[in-house]
């Protein structure tokens, strides 16, 4: 596979990523939660093979930062665009 990216491109990407954060945690053990989430999701599909290392980290990073904002929101008593949820 051709890598037609930069090592600046790369940097930048990591740094969109870092933007979006963690945020605020509720529970100390969302990071270990995201993290186990998202190396489960990662391992059940086989295309991380064919990606350079290098970007395969900066979308499981991304992964795992979706992850930790949805638990966040679902612990929260929200789901984004569907108000609060009943129970």
């Amino acid at each position: 596979m051709s890598e037609n990216y930069t090592s600046r491109d790369l940097a930048d990407w990591e740094q969109s990523v870092d933007v979006l954060g963690y945020g605020r945690l509720d529970e100390d053990s969302d990071v270990r939660e995201a993290q186990e989430a998202t190396a489960n999701i990662c391992s059940a599909w086989g295309g991380w093979m064919d990606m350079p290392e290098a970007i395969s980290n900066i979308v499981h990073q991304a992964i795992e930062v979706g992850y930790v904002q949805a638990l966040t929101d679902v612990r929260g008593g929200k789901i984004d665009g569907l108000g609060p949820v009943d129970g």
